[in-house]
């Protein structure tokens, strides 16, 4: 993958677990989110809420069972290449996001964004999350890894 590729990734990130997911997955998407972290500069952070990594975990315990679902996420929180960040404001501002009608986890990763001035990062353009941004734009622009390939 070519370094201009990851131009959009540069700076702070608030990733959404489906990136997680496919990082943890080995797909061809989460192959840009490994790049990424792998040519991060010290100044850059990829922020991760509680219930990001909450959501990381039930799928990867029903795809994979709990045993590799606990070995993957020990070993990515482990690594330090993401930084889990909760507060009481981001949970009032993943609530007032989810008025939107878009899946709190999503809200929850848009929070994280705009409370730490990063840019929030989803996998692909799901269809509650485009709707939702059809309608009103957000206060933080997403990137889709779908985009980047």
């Amino acid at each position: 993958m070519k370094p201009s590729t990851l131009k959009q990734l540069r700076g702070n990130t608030a990733l959404d677990s489906s990136t997680l997911i496919e990082y943890l997955t080995g797909t061809d998407l989460g192959k840009v989110l490994r790049t990424y972290f792998e040519r991060m500069e010290l100044d850059e952070t990829a922020y991760v809420s509680n219930l990001t990594i909450a959501e990381t975990f039930y799928v990867l315990c029903r795809r994979e069972g709990v045993e590799s679902a606990s070995q993957k996420i020990t070993r990515m929180i482990s690594s330090k290449v993401i930084q889990p960040t909760d507060s009481i404001e981001l949970a009032i501002e993943a609530g007032k996001l989810k008025k939107r009608a878009i899946s709190l986890p999503d809200c929850s990763c848009l929070a994280v964004a705009k409370e730490t001035g990063a840019r929030p990062v989803f996998a692909s353009r799901g269809t509650e999350l485009t709707r939702g941004m059809k309608r009103k734009p957000f206060d933080v622009i997403p990137i889709f890894l779908q985009d980047i390939r």
